[in-house]
């Protein structure tokens, strides 16, 4: 069955590495908000999250390391997630990652929701880890054509 893209919203903090500073410590900090309209209740709805982010004063050797922490909130609710732990750069200088995933829901409710995206360091008594970009997420809504 072919499918039509009917809507597109996007949440940009920045499209740059090394745009913006955001510490990211164990409390949850919310990092990308937008909203999305859904025309028809036969859907599914495409989001992919980026987010570029450093790692310091790492503490501890492996298997302990700080570890970015994603969560897509739809209205409130945890619809998508990802945990990447970083990886031990035994130097001085920061560790710099990016972290992508994609996130597919399908038949939404019809009408407007709001999308967040929460980042936290559940293991942040072992190393610091600062979003630095790009930061950002795109949500498609598909219908059947």
């Amino acid at each position: 069955m072919a499918h039509a893209l009917v809507e597109f919203a996007r949440s940009i903090q920045t499209n740059l590495d090394n745009g913006v500073i955001v510490p990211i410590n164990a409390t949850s900090t919310l990092i990308l908000e937008f909203g999305i309209n859904v025309p028809t209740a036969t859907n599914f709805v495409e989001l992919i999250t980026t987010v570029g982010w450093q790692v310091t004063n790492v503490f501890a050797t492996p298997p302990d390391q700080p570890t970015l922490f994603l969560q897509i909130l739809l209205d409130g609710v945890v619809v998508g997630s990802t945990e990447q732990e970083s990886i031990s750069n035994d130097e001085d200088e920061p560790l710099v990652m990016t972290t992508t995933f994609q996130t597919i829901l399908t038949n939404i409710s019809v009408g407007f929701h709001t999308f967040q995206v929460f980042a936290s360091n559940p293991e942040d008594l072992q190393g610091d880890i600062t979003i630095t970009g790009p930061v950002n997420i795109t949500a498609k809504v598909y219908a059947p054509a």
